[in-house]
């Protein structure tokens, strides 16, 4: 039998999903764990849709998508500047954790 790939969930394992609370506390304050609880579950949620829906996004854009999801829910301003910056750093350092 040849192995052809190996495939393993890196979401929750190799990443620390809650690295961005407090990032998200800096930039919506007193709104920092609701927005990372709710943005994580619709990051999988999104993610198993699209997927399933065959409408494959990459992480970036599902990520867009979930965090906006999240704000609108818990009626936080959507301010690009404060957006663009979770994301980013939310990206940044699930790959920093991954590469270590």
């Amino acid at each position: 039998m040849t192995i052809k790939a190996v495939v393993f969930d890196a979401y929750g394992t190799l990443y620390d999903v809650q690295s961005v609370a407090d990032v998200t506390e800096d930039a919506f304050p007193g709104y920092g764990e609701i927005i990372t609880q709710v943005w994580r579950i619709k990051q999988l949620e999104y993610t198993w849709l699209r997927s399933l829906m065959q409408r494959y996004q990459d992480f970036s854009q599902v990520t867009r998508d979930s965090l906006a999801y999240t704000l609108g829910m818990t009626t936080t301003p959507l301010r690009a500047s404060s957006t663009n910056i979770c994301i980013s750093i939310s990206i940044r350092m699930r790959l920093r954790r991954f590469r270590r």
